[in-house]
């Protein structure tokens, strides 16, 4: 399985749609980073938003998922900041260093988002090459595509298969995030 990140030009950017945490109070944002997310030296790199994580209070800080069935995931949502003149837009946004303390919201059913926040295996049929991909995506009413928790990682996949169980979202639209790059709207159907 070779995991490819959907294309962007520096970090991911995510717009809500419609989600239930910000009304639910299902908001995770005093527990900071853990050590893997380190620009240069993490295994994750730098936090971006859209990205799927754990709080696990136990350890006190933010992962990636251990396995794809865990709960309660969140999705990260900080509010982007314009560093200097040179760098603005939300392209440029991400939390870079192990101790920030991102917001997350607890994901639950029927949460719609749109993001470039997502990874595709580019061995699985449909995901070959970038036009494959976007033929695909633009085919969801059909075929249908979905969004899944990666175990270790937390940039969520994109995959033609239906999972068994844990959290996942259905792809709804290919369409574009407010920075104008190409992303995927999807709605959390399974928790």
């Amino acid at each position: 399985m070779a995991l490819t990140r959907f294309p962007l030009e520096q970090y991911a950017t995510l717009e809500l749609n419609q989600v239930a945490f910000s009304k639910t109070g299902m908001v995770v944002s005093q527990t900071p980073l853990g050590a893997k997310f380190v620009e240069g030296a993490g295994k994750y790199g730098v936090c971006e938003n859209g990205m799927w994580v754990v709080a696990d209070k136990s350890k006190g800080y933010l992962d990636a998922p251990v396995a794809a069935t865990d709960t309660p995931i969140g999705i990260v949502y900080t509010a982007e900041k314009e560093y200097d003149m040179y760098h603005y837009g939300l392209k440029t946004f991400g939390r870079k260093v192990a101790g920030d303390y991102p917001r997350v919201g607890i994901l639950s059913l029927g949460d719609t988002v749109t993001t470039n926040c997502l990874q595709y295996d580019n061995s699985e049929t449909g995901f070959t090459t970038a036009k494959a991909l976007e033929d695909t995506l633009n085919a969801f009413a059909t075929t249908p595509v979905y969004v899944v928790a990666v175990a270790g990682s937390p940039v969520p996949k994109l995959t033609k298969t239906k999972p068994d169980s844990g959290t996942y979202g259905k792809v709804t639209k290919y369409y574009t995030v407010p920075n104008g790059e190409k992303g995927v709207k999807y709605e959390i159907v399974s928790l």
